[in-house]
C-alpha cells in the first residue's frame, strides 16, 4: 500500500518534473550532498570543501536533511540549506551541477531535472555495485522497466557523469550505471586528498598520548545483508583477555569502527577493553579517512577502504572469515578475492595475532602493497578534488 501511494504521488508530480526544464540553470551554482542527506562526509564533502575554498566564483551549496549537519557547515562559513526548505528547493532548480556520493537521496531529488548529475560514489568497488549487483532489486522488472521509463526522478541510473579512481575501476563504473566512456571522469577520489595532509585527527592524537609510542591499528569491516552481527569480535575463538594481553605486549591499540549502516543496529564489538577502542559515529569529529591516514595498519574484510589506505603504503590484513557466505548472501565481487587483496588473508584470531606480531618487517608484503597501490590508485597526490573541479568546469564551458 505504501509503495502504491508513493507512485500515485509521483504520478501527480510528473507535470512539475517536466516544467522544471523551463528553469534556466546557472553555471556557477553547484549542489552537493552525501549519504541520504544525513551526513557531511565522503567524496562530496571533500569536493565541496575544495570548491568553497578555491573557487569563490562558484556558489557551492550543501543540501542536507539533518539540522545538526546544517549548523556544522554554517559554523564554517559555508552555505547549507535543508532539502525541503524553499531556498534549498530554489537552488536545486537553478544549479548546473548536482553532485552526490551515495545517490539522489543525498539531495532534493525531485527538483533537479535539467541539471547535470554527477556521481562521485563512495569508494572504489571491490563489491559489485549498481546494476552489476545481482542481489539488487534494481534489476527487477518493476524498477528496471516501470520506474526507469515513467519515474525518472527516483531512478538511480541516469547520471550524466561518474568519477573513477583509475583505469582498473572505470569498466565497473560504466557497467554498473550503464554509462559511456566519455561519461567517466578518471580523476581520482576527492576523499583521498586527505591522505597527503600533515594535520592529525584529535582522536588519534589523544590515543597517542594515552598509549605512548603505540601502533594504532584500525579495523573497518563492511556491512552485510544479515541481521546477525558478524565481525572479528563475534568469532568463536575471540578471547578478550588473550587479545588484551597480546596488544599490551606488542604495544598496539586496536580501533574498531564498524560500518555506519550496521552500527545503527548494534553490529559491532562490545568489549570495554582499554586497548580495544570501539569507535562510534558520534566519536568522529572530522572524517574517517582523516583518522585512517594516521593508522599504522588496517584490518578489513571486503571494504573498499583498503584501496584508500594503500596510499599510506602501510600493512593491511584481510579478515575474510566468511568469504563464501558473504558472496552468496550479501554481495558478489568484481575481482578474485585472493588475487585482489594487498596483504595476508586471516581466518581466525590466531592468524590475526601472528600477523600483527610479524607484518611490520615483512619485506615481501611491502612489495605487494607498493605494487597494488600503483594498480588501484592512478594518482598519488592531493589534487583529486582539483581534477574533478577542472573537469566539470571544462564540461560547463562546452
Amino acid at each position: 500500500m505504501a509503495r502504491l501511494f508513493k507512485y500515485l504521488t509521483l504520478t501527480l508530480f510528473l507535470p512539475l518534473w517536466y516544467i522544471q526544464l523551463l528553469f534556466p540553470r546557472k553555471d556557477n551554482i553547484w549542489i552537493f550532498g552525501a549519504w541520504n542527506g544525513q551526513r557531511y562526509s565522503d567524496n562530496s564533502k571533500y569536493l565541496f570543501d575544495y570548491v568553497s575554498e578555491n573557487h569563490k566564483d562558484i556558489m557551492a551549496i550543501w543540501i542536507t536533511k539533518d539540522k545538526k549537519v546544517q549548523s556544522r557547515i554554517r559554523e564554517q562559513g559555508k552555505k547549507c540549506y535543508m532539502s525541503n526548505s524553499l531556498k534549498g528547493i530554489y537552488l536545486s532548480l537553478r544549479a548546473k551541477f548536482v553532485i552526490v556520493s551515495s545517490g539522489k537521496n543525498d539531495i532534493s531529488k525531485l527538483f533537479v531535472n535539467g541539471a547535470k548529475l554527477v556521481h562521485l560514489w563512495h569508494g572504489n568497488p571491490l563489491k559489485k555495485i549498481g546494476l552489476d549487483d545481482n542481489y539488487s532489486s534494481a534489476n527487477g522488472f518493476f524498477y528496471s522497466k516501470i520506474v526507469r521509463w515513467f519515474y525518472p526522478m527516483v531512478y538511480e541510473f541516469n547520471y550524466d557523469y561518474m568519477v573513477s579512481n583509475s583505469q582498473i575501476f572505470t569498466p565497473f563504473m560504466q557497467s554498473s550505471y550503464r554509462l559511456n566512456t566519455d561519461q567517466i571522469l578518471e580523476t581520482g577520489c576527492p576523499r583521498n586528498d586527505i591522505f597527503y595532509s600533515t594535520s592529525k585527527d584529535v582522536f588519534n592524537i589523544e590515543l597517542s598520548k594515552r598509549f605512548k609510542d603505540s601502533k594504532i591499528v584500525y579495523y573497518l569491516p563492511t556491512f552485510r545483508n544479515s541481521e546477525t552481527p558478524k565481525n572479528i569480535f563475534t568469532q568463536d575463538d575471540y578471547v578478550e583477555e588473550k587479545v588484551e594481553a597480546f596488544l599490551q605486549k606488542e604495544n598496539i591499540v586496536l580501533v574498531n569502527k564498524g560500518h555506519f549502516v550496521e552500527s545503527k543496529t548494534g553490529l559491532s564489538g562490545t568489549s570495554q577493553n582499554s586497548r580495544i577502542v570501539h569507535l562510534k559515529d558520534s566519536d568522529i569529529t572530522s572524517d574517517i579517512n582523516n583518522m585512517l591516514k594516521d593508522a599504522d595498519a588496517l584490518i578489513t574484510d571486503y571494504s573498499s577502504a583498503f584501496f584508500d589506505f594503500l596510499l599510506t603504503e602501510r600493512p593491511i590484513l584481510f579478515a575474510a572469515f566468511d568469504l563464501q557466505e558473504y558472496m552468496s548472501h550479501s554481495r558478489e565481487l568484481y575481482f578474485n578475492y585472493e588475487d585482489a587483496v594487498a596483504g595476508p588473508i586471516v581466518h581466525n584470531w590466531e592468524e590475526i595475532l601472528f600477523q600483527l606480531s610479524t607484518i611490520w618487517n615483512d619485506e615481501e608484503n611491502k612489495k605487494v602493497v607498493l605494487q597494488k597501490n600503483k594498480i588501484y590508485n592512478k594518482y598519488h597526490d592531493a589534487f583529486n578534488s582539483k581534477r574533478v573541479t577542472d573537469a566539470l568546469l571544462r564540461l560547463s564551458n562546452k
